[in-house]
């Protein structure tokens, strides 16, 4: 990726249906006549970021997330069969995306994947998009992992589930969006709620620094109460990172016109 410094650049966490938020903040981010000229996202936030990033809105990106119901596909298949095919996920995103590069979208973006063949994180600005945005989305006995020149790569998140770091000297200012706030929860029972708390627990030690780097970030607190597949509240969703981003907006608008 070329250097060249932005105005404000964001950085997107993972976070499956919960970062939805992110469009929220999005649109009130437009609302405020702030648009970021970089993006970096890793996971579900690597989607959000992508389809935003190759021109989509943030509501239509919403409704992409509401109807193509892809998410589903793993709260259905893990208890049966504990790998999902990402057939239905490379159908349903590169359907929706114009660009087939990283270089063909109209704004830069980076995302992070972990490559699990010597397990570093892995980040990415160039070459084909599709696949690396599976990759980064791929979470561990959730999704198989995915093959790139001869190294396979699964759920960047692993390693840095907020890419602050990745575009720092690439902007002026630097909004983090973080969807995951961790929670208490009750016993767990199932499955896929176990491999929920594990990801949220390894998640959230390594996002510490990336948030030291932004001048702001976004948490929407009301996102812990879903979970990464609950797809019936995606509206509700974007909602809640609407909110959010206008609180801090209106509080902290100033600081990101210094």
């Amino acid at each position: 990726m070329k250097h060249k410094m932005h105005e404000i650049g964001m950085a997107l966490s993972g976070g499956g249906i919960k970062a939805i938020a992110h469009l929220g903040v999005l649109q009130a981010m437009e609302e405020h006549g702030l648009k970021p000229g970089i993006m970096a996202g890793v996971s579900a936030g690597a989607i959000v970021g992508a389809l935003y990033a190759d021109g989509h809105s943030p509501r239509d990106i919403a409704l992409f997330f509401q109807e193509s119901k892809f998410l589903q596909l793993a709260k259905v298949a893990v208890p049966r069969k504990g790998f999902i095919s990402s057939t239905r996920f490379y159908r349903a995103i590169g359907g929706m995306l114009r660009a087939q590069t990283f270089e063909e979208l109209p704004m830069p973006l980076v995302i992070n994947a972990t490559d699990f063949s010597d397990g570093k994180p892995a980040y990415f600005s160039s070459g084909p998009l599709l696949k690396v945005i599976i990759a980064s989305s791929s979470i561990p006995v959730v999704m198989n992992p995915v093959e790139m020149n001869g190294k396979q790569y699964v759920d960047g998140g692993i390693f840095c589930n907020l890419p602050a770091r990745a575009i720092r000297t690439h902007c002026h200012k630097l909004i983090g969006v973080h969807v995951n706030p961790i929670t208490t929860v009750k016993p767990l029972t199932s499955i896929i709620e176990i491999a929920e708390r594990t990801y949220h627990l390894t998640v959230q030690s390594n996002t510490v620094e990336e948030k030291q780097v932004c001048d702001l970030v976004i948490e929407p607190a009301k996102a812990r109460e879903f979970g990464m597949f609950d797809t019936s509240k995606s509206l509700h969703i974007f909602d809640i990172g609407y909110e959010a981003g206008m609180r801090a907006l209106d509080k902290h608008r100033k600081k990101l016109e210094k």
